[in-house]
């Protein structure tokens, strides 16, 4: 690992190094670049994911998506999927209803700790402790009125610690410009009603953003019934500003399951079949936050002190057994940063970031197994505590070398608290201190006696981008990355297995990119490769260890191209490798340079945008996964789709009327598909769907 870090210090340096000389010698760039950029103005776009506050997206030395506020609106998405669809190098894997599985630079992740490779946030503050993430938590999160989607790709910065390892996804809060309420129908007995409002009077400002949707579900004895509200109030006078976000998420969802057998996706006699009408998830969620800053003589300063809750409770319908699980956590912290102009061309940012967290998790088998002997017994599995404490020091510099070079470098120290409380028998007795009928008398449950543990985590980042002429910008980036094992991870074992040290995963990466904009253009490239140690997996033993050793590289693009003043066309894809570099055996086969499984290698889709006038506005979408691997050994693989959508859009002075219909052509789709306990599973994308929405705006 060393080794590798060693040589892509020396491949960063030497691309910094090859690229200077293109600044300073071609003027026949910078004299092109002025030809191309006369007329109209190339329009700037602010985002605030990387250093928690608002900055040029054009100077970001990193890879950035966003999905800005127009397009959110026009598309009027059901699932963040759809929104998430348009940025390069990511995949939401939609399960049924509200479920949602990520890969942001990596493949989809699965398992108990799988959520925490990449960060979760809203406005830059993550919606769940360190410890204790959950791979559906993205509903958590009023998407459908966001402002903004904006998901960083790969290491996030030293803004950020632990599980920013791929990168993070961050939901930037509702910010309501115009009063209005909306009504939906669609397909599928879907219903949806959205909410904007603000008002102000002196130096305050108020505004709620809230949506309720009732879902009769693609599936049969399936939907959902969801509730979001976002409540913000701003105070500001000279010298300071307050502004209080409180958000509140309920779910409460008929979940379907997997339909099994090869390509079952397409059997139409299977398509809406639900073989598991007993599954279900109900979950809510409640933060509330204060951004409070101001200005000295001395800088530009952020205090965020925050609260959260959640509770969660689901059957786990894909397990032998079917145990539920409830889970829940309080937890309460605060972020703070200090941006300090040492001179007019070197800027220094410091801060410390606070987290005290309760969390629990219970898991309740109500089924029996046959014999009571079984080792996946009938009864309770677990009940335990954890409570955590965080502490991070972060600092980040910013240093303009030239007129046109600028030099970034961050380090950041994370330490990370947790005490663990086990509210059973110890061991992995029944609950009742029985055995159970196996060769050792072991069940299938391991649990842990009351411990503590604690990591203290490092990561970095360098970089540096060159403008080479006002149209084309370079950069290079170097950065690591971690992320602490969940309390899941560490707490609920399964057979003997005791408690060894786990380590954090660790994760170094090193990226180049290059932007062009023009009058008519807008074109990003970035290439990447990251190597990732440490990482956390459940062995053919069902043990949880952390030798495993992963590779992943890759090329991403975004086009954009203003073909005249009513056409514009968008388009963006990855090409990508991600690969386990170990040797493990899985079925007596070993995976070692095998790609990790649901890792599609090509990704994409484009947007095809009409807009005759400003009441008119028609959208096709063309969205591609290409084909993955289902299982470690690559020997089962789904062969991937294509899919289309369609949005047409009239405005009316206060009326908005919005046609959508998904999946155009009806194709036979799976939103993600898997091989498991011998098995083809597909959870089915959904056919043809139509949606009508009108806006009222007052």
């Amino acid at each position: 690992m060393i080794n590798k870090m060693y040589s892509k210090i020396i491949t960063a340096i030497a691309l910094s190094l090859v690229l200077l000389p293109s600044y300073a010698d071609d003027e026949s760039l910078l004299a092109l670049s002025k030809e191309l950029t006369s007329g109209d103005a190339f329009i700037e776009t602010i985002v605030v994911t990387g250093r928690r506050d608002n900055q040029i997206a054009e100077n970001l030395i990193g890879s950035l998506g966003r999905v800005g506020p127009e397009e959110i609106e026009r598309m009027g998405h059901a699932h963040i999927s759809q929104a998430a669809s348009r940025l390069a190098g990511v995949w939401l894997s939609r399960g049924n209803g509200q479920e949602v599985l990520a890969a942001v630079r990596s493949p989809v992740f699965t398992g108990a700790g799988s959520c925490a490779e990449i960060l979760t946030s809203e406005d830059g503050l993550p919606i769940r402790p360190t410890g204790m993430c959950n791979v559906n938590q993205l509903f958590e999160v009023n998407s459908e009125q966001a402002s903004a989607l904006e998901i960083w790709r790969g290491p996030g910065t030293v803004f950020y610690g632990s599980n920013a390892m791929h990168g993070v996804i961050n939901v930037v809060s509702p910010n309501i410009t115009r009063n209005y309420l909306s009504l939906q129908t669609g397909s599928h007995d879907y219903h949806r009603a959205k909410l904007g409002w603000k008002g102000a009077r002196g130096n305050q400002e108020w505004q709620i953003a809230a949506n309720g949707v009732k879902d009769g579900g693609f599936k049969d004895q399936s939907g959902f019934d969801q509730q979001k509200i976002s409540l913000k109030h701003h105070w500001s006078n000279n010298d300071l500003s307050v502004k209080t976000h409180l958000s509140h998420v309920n779910l409460n969802q008929e979940t379907a399951g997997y339909i099994k057998g090869f390509e079952s996706y397409k059997d139409s006699s299977l398509w809406k079949t639900n073989p598991n009408p007993e599954a279900y998830r109900d979950a809510n969620a409640t933060r509330l936050s204060s951004n409070i800053s101001g200005t000295n003589t001395s800088g530009t300063w952020q205090l965020t002190p925050y609260i959260r809750k959640s509770s969660m409770k689901f059957l786990q319908h894909y397990l032998p057994g079917q145990p539920t699980e409830a889970n829940g956590q309080k937890s309460a912290g605060v972020q703070s940063s200090y941006q300090i102009p040492i001179t007019e061309h070197f800027k220094l940012w410091a801060g410390a970031d606070l987290e005290w967290a309760d969390m629990w998790v219970e898991e309740f088998q109500d089924n029996s197994l046959g014999s009571p002997d079984n080792v996946r017994y009938q009864g309770q599995h677990y009940d335990f505590e954890v409570n955590s404490h965080q502490f991070a020091l972060f600092a980040n510099a910013e240093w303009e070398l030239l007129e046109r070079v600028t030099i970034e470098a961050g380090l950041r120290y994370e330490s990370l608290d947790y005490d663990y409380t086990n509210n059973m028998i110890d061991g992995s007795t029944r609950d009742d201190g029985t055995d159970c009928n196996s060769n050792d008398g072991s069940c299938q449950y391991y649990r842990p006696s009351d411990r503590s543990d604690k990591t203290d985590d490092i990561n970095f980042q360098l970089g540096v981008e060159l403008d080479l002429t006002t149209a084309v910008s370079v950069y290079t980036r170097l950065s690591s990355a971690y992320r602490a094992p969940q309390i899941n991870e560490l707490y609920r074992l399964q057979k003997e297995q005791e408690i060894t040290t786990i380590k954090p995963e660790q994760l170094d990466s090193i990226e180049a990119g290059v932007r062009y904009r023009a009058k008519q253009w807008y074109v990003e490239l970035a290439v990447y490769s990251m190597d990732k140690d440490q990482v956390i997996v459940n062995d053919s033993n069902s043990y949880i260890v952390n030798d495993g050793q992963t590779s992943h590289q890759g090329i991403e693009w975004k086009l954009r191209h203003q073909l005249n003043q009513d056409w514009q066309v968008t388009s963006t894809g990855a090409w990508s490798k991600h690969q386990y570099s170990y040797d493990r055996l899985f079925n007596g086969t070993t995976i070692d340079g095998n790609d990790i499984d649901t890792a599609p290698r090509w990704q994409g889709g484009a947007q095809l945008l009409w807009e005759p006038s400003e009441q008119i506005t028609a959208e096709l979408e063309w969205v591609y996964l290409g084909k993955y691997f289902l299982d470690p050994q690559n020997s089962q693989e789904y062969s991937g789709h294509n899919m289309f959508n369609l949005t047409l859009q009239k405005r009316y002075t206060q009326w908005d009327l919005r046609l959508q219909i998904t999946n155009l052509t009806d194709r036979r789709v799976a939103d993600r598909a898997d091989y498991a306990f011998g098995s083809y599973r597909y959870f089915v994308g959904e056919g043809r769907g139509f949606s009508l929405e009108l806006k009222r705006q007052f």
